[in-house]
């Protein structure tokens, strides 16, 4: 059986050792710009390559918007 994570309250297949940073490549979005947290914790941006994401983990993936 996969590993699945919750992304954004939607199932979402892991890959063996996917790392924050892949979940986001394979997601489209670009690091750099998106916050995440990780079951309830901040991910540091600096961290989104090591941070090994787990099985049932819940993960929220946003993005900042600049308004006026």
């Amino acid at each position: 059986m996969s590993a699945v994570c919750i992304v954004n309250r939607k199932d979402h297949s892991l890959e063996e050792g996917e790392t924050v940073e892949r979940l986001l490549a394979r997601l489209g979005v670009e690091g750099g710009y998106a916050l995440v947290e990780r079951n309830g914790e901040p991910v540091e941006r600096s961290q989104y390559g090591e941070v090994e994401l787990r099985d049932g983990d819940r993960i929220v993936v946003a993005r900042p918007v600049a308004g006026g």
